[in-house]
């Protein structure tokens, strides 16, 4: 499935190449990576107009975190931070909070990421936040957020939500209209199988007018004449110039690929792979522990192993010497391993992990 979005990223590349950018050509090749969007709009139950593409998850949080309108003395809301937060999704807000002169509250979260959602409402009613930001699956423990129930909450208290949804899309059920988030951002690679250098941000309409472009540009425009011109409304205005288009065609694939196969079957494949390897793990006590319970209900195929005789990093070395992909994470200041079986795994290649480890 990888060579079918690769050799997409190729072909318009070529085919960019032979035309050259003369507008009809542009016009129509720009237009046409608008499939991508609305392949995208329909996986994410969302509209297409609230969708932008940017290079990356990291980028699209930051044209929230610098671009919302925040007033100085304002609180953001975050949770388990940094400690099961990815880093992309703590430090812009920890840097624009400082250089806006804005508060972050964090609130306590269980073992396994959860937030004690009464705690959750008091914190965003005592310091009247402004934002609700968190992931909606944990990169490290592979933990499901409660999304909707938090966004509710945060809207009955006057605060918008923000989600990141890099490490639940393509691995988990998505409904950004069921979950009711302001914004969402997220990437082309990881579950969904799409190329480095794609991602998105999704903002409800009313929620953009919230954001300042934090670039401008001829995209985010309608030309009213030859000396002024139009801002677009919603989440078009921050799609501000030139995208990578060959790479958004290549998501496009992926995504055909992907959906071809179903969401269904491959949360089924991907969580009985989990399952065999959780098992196996359980039984060798003296060198890993697993830091999640399995049987919670609230997870994903993403296993979170602590090593107990060396360091995450020799086993991810030695697990690449037998082709074996697995990854050094972080929980707070301690190293794991974490390992992530896809639908395009078998049980050879599980077997393969237990001669590494």
């Amino acid at each position: 499935m990888f060579d079918s979005a690769i050799s997409e990223v190729t072909r318009q590349l070529k085919r960019f190449s032979e035309n050259g950018p003369d507008d009809p050509y542009y016009l129509n090749f720009k237009t046409g990576a608008n499939v991508a969007r609305e392949k995208l709009a329909a996986l994410l139950n969302a509209r297409a107009q609230g969708i932008v593409f940017t290079e990356s998850a990291t980028q699209s949080i930051n044209l929230v975190a610098n671009g919302f309108r925040f007033s100085k003395g304002d609180t953001i809301i975050s949770r388990g931070a940094p400690t099961t937060e990815h880093p992309s999704d703590y430090l812009p807000w920890l840097y624009y909070a400082a250089a806006k002169g804005v508060k972050i509250h964090d609130v306590p979260v269980d073992a396994v990421g959860i937030p004690n959602l009464a705690e959750l409402d008091s914190a965003i009613r005592d310091t009247k936040a402004k934002l609700v930001v968190t992931s909606h699956v944990l990169y490290n423990l592979g933990t499901v957020e409660p999304a909707e129930e938090m966004c509710k909450i945060a809207h009955e208290r006057g605060a918008a939500f923000f989600l990141d949804i890099s490490q639940s899309l393509g691995n988990i059920k998505v409904d950004l209209e069921a979950i009711g988030c302001d914004f969402a951002a997220g990437t082309a690679s990881k579950w969904l199988c799409g190329p480095l250098g794609v991602g998105f941000l999704y903002c409800k309409d009313e929620a953009a007018d919230q954001l300042e472009p934090l670039n401008f540009g001829a995209n985010a425009t309608e030309y009213v004449n030859n000396l002024s011109y139009k801002v677009l409304s919603g989440a078009a205005r921050l799609q501000e110039g030139f995208r990578n288009w060959a790479y958004v065609y290549s998501f496009a694939v992926a995504m055909d690929v992907w959906s071809s196969f179903g969401l269904e079957e491959i949360r089924k494949t991907d969580m009985n792979l989990a399952r065999s390897i959780v098992e196996r793990i359980t039984e060798m006590k003296s060198a890993y522990r697993l830091l999640a319970d399995f049987h919670d209900g609230r997870r994903t195929c993403i296993i979170p192993v602590e090593t107990l005789n060396e360091s995450p990093l020799d086993v991810v070395q030695r697990a690449l010497k037998a082709k074996v992909t697995i990854a050094q994470r972080e929980f707070g200041e301690k190293k794991i391993l974490r390992i992530s079986p896809h639908f395009y795994n078998d049980e050879h290649e599980v077997d393969r992990l237990f001669e590494v480890l």
